[in-house]
């Protein structure tokens, strides 16, 4: 299978890239690279991107970013190659290892949707956002574990209109004051006309940690987390319960430490 990365920013600068960016390097990641750019981000950051081999794609904003990112990415994914899609955030986002590897052994598609360890209700977070955005939705989505759409991986074709659908059911939220893009993501992921094709990855598997629930809040959380806790070894890096390095780390800004150690590995990276 052949992979692309595709991400979006909006104004960041060199420095708030990085270590997304040198991760992805590090990690021997052979796949394609795409970033969608809105109006307002510095040139040099767009040079950044072009010298360590992404393609750009401009776009000006009619709409807030984490609403709009997902329609143009779902019309621009048709010119795209590549037959997988893995779908990150960036300025709280890096790659421990090479995804390709862990991919390669255990994609079953043609939709993967990483767990955050967590049941909807919970969570007050998502008690606000999901519950007040799809309140017809939430009398079942309240039992249903959170997955992230921070971080999504699927056949190309799947990823496009599910993004699509994002966008679509965000239009409809009850609370215009709540973005609700990971709201609308797992109604939809559990709807019928998906059934049996998302595949349904805990944090425990490896792939991917969201650290938010599970580290930061771990203890404001205890007794309802669906997963253990992750791990830091003696160099910063987030390890499973088996010592293995998670392939990617979402969050990791949360933790001051993990924050330091993060942009410190990446800093002189060339």
């Amino acid at each position: 299978m052949k992979y692309r990365i595709v991400a979006c920013i909006h104004k960041y600068g060199v420095e708030d890239i990085r270590p997304f960016v040198e991760s992805i390097n590090t990690s021997k990641f052979s796949g394609g690279k795409t970033m969608v750019v809105y109006g307002g981000t510095p040139q040099e950051t767009i040079q950044f991107l072009v010298d360590n081999g992404w393609e750009v794609f401009s776009s000006e904003l009619h709409q807030h970013v984490i609403l709009q990112r997902f329609n143009d990415v779902s019309v621009l994914l048709d010119s795209l190659d590549g037959d997988v899609i893995i779908w990150t955030d960036v300025k709280d986002v890096i790659f421990q290892n090479n995804p390709e590897e862990w991919l390669d052994q255990h994609f079953e598609g043609p939709i993967l949707a990483t767990g955050e360890g967590i049941t909807f209700k919970d969570d007050p977070w998502a008690v606000v956002n999901a519950g007040t955005s799809f309140p017809i939705e939430w009398t079942w989505l309240q039992n249903e574990p959170t997955y992230c759409a921070g971080v999504i991986v699927g056949r190309k074709d799947y990823i496009r209109d599910l993004f699509k659908e994002i966008y679509r059911w965000s239009l409809t939220t009850s609370n215009p004051e709540q973005l609700s893009d990971q709201a609308a993501y797992n109604v939809l992921i559990n709807l019928s006309h998906f059934e049996g094709d998302v595949q349904f990855v805990k944090q425990e598997e490896g792939f991917c940690i969201h650290m938010g629930v599970t580290w930061v809040k771990r203890n404001e959380f205890a007794g309802k987390l669906l997963s253990n806790p992750p791990d830091m070894n003696s160099s910063g890096e987030v390890i499973n319960e088996d010592g293995d390095l998670f392939y990617i780390v979402h969050q990791y800004e949360r933790d001051p430490l993990l924050r330091e150690k993060v942009i410190g590995r990446y800093k002189n990276v060339s």
